[in-house]
Formats: structure tokens, sequence, C-alpha cells
């Protein structure tokens, strides 16, 4: 079986240029975990996933800062040297999207899918063909399968 047979074509997608209030709503109003940026001809240019959201809320204090120096020695000690912008601090797609993107191609065994998000622990993988997203396949789409009278057997060919 093939990503092609299981993957959600035509996916939602955002420009770099989106708000990032902006993304949140797609992300709840359509039930997703996260969203392709891509650029103006559909090649992709990264995701931004509820993961790189919640570094936001990670941001926030919930509580007076007990110190000023406490604070500085924590952000000094624990915030990640990038050039990128912060993505607590991004206002758009393009500063708080992961660019670097695992994707697979439509005809890839479906097997080589569920791998990746396997063990890199992610929940959807973008689907490029000739340089430009045309689907996502999930997890979702996986179990979607396993819960088909028709059964999933990874060692199909099919």
């Amino acid at each position: 079986m093939k990503v092609r047979d299981l993957m959600t074509p035509n996916p939602i997608q955002i420009a770099p240029e989106t708000a990032v209030a902006e993304i949140a709503r797609i992300l709840i109003e359509h039930r997703i975990n996260g969203v392709p940026v891509t650029d103006t001809e559909g090649r992709l240019l990264g995701i931004v996933t509820e993961g790189d959201l919640v570094h936001r809320a990670a941001d926030e204090r919930l509580e007076p800062r007990e110190s000023v120096w406490k604070e500085n020695f924590y952000r000094s000690v624990f915030r990640r040297r990038t050039p990128e912008t912060d993505k607590t601090e991004g206002r758009t797609a393009a500063q708080v999207m992961t660019r670097e993107v695992l994707t697979v191609a439509p005809e890839d065994h479906v097997t080589v899918a569920a791998r990746l998000l396997a063990d890199h622990n992610i929940k959807s993988l973008p689907v490029i063909e000739n340089e430009r997203l045309i689907g996502i396949i999930s997890r979702f789409d996986l179990i979607k399968r396993l819960a088909s009278n028709r059964g999933f057997n990874p060692m199909s060919k099919d």
C-alpha cells in the first residue's frame, strides 16, 4: 500500500506571513495538529504544529516573577542559541515554523511513513511530489485504516 492511498490530499496550507493567532484558529477550526507553510508555488517551507505554538504558552508567567536575576539567569542558560527568532516571540508562520521537516513521497510504502512517524515521535508528514505539497499523512490516517474492515497489513505490496 502506498502513501497516496491513505494521505489526505490537498491539505490546508498557509503563507509565511500568516499571523500566529490565525494559525491557532485554523488548527482549532479544522481539528488538525499542524499546517504546512508553503510559498506561492506550493513548495514546502516548513510546518507549524501545535508543539511550535506551545512555546508561546510555556513562556507565559502564571505567577509574579520571584527575581529578575533568576529570570535572566534562566533565560541565559536554557534559551536556545539560534539565529532564528525565538518561537515565543514570533508573530508569523515564518517566525515560529519548524524548517527541517521530514517528508514522504506519494509512491513510498506506508511503512516508510509509519516508521518516520513512530521513530521521530511526530504526528503527520507532508507528502511531496515534484517539489510541491500534494498531501499529508498522519497517525490518524494509519489508525483509520486499522479500524476499517480491510485492516492494515504492512507486509502487503499493494
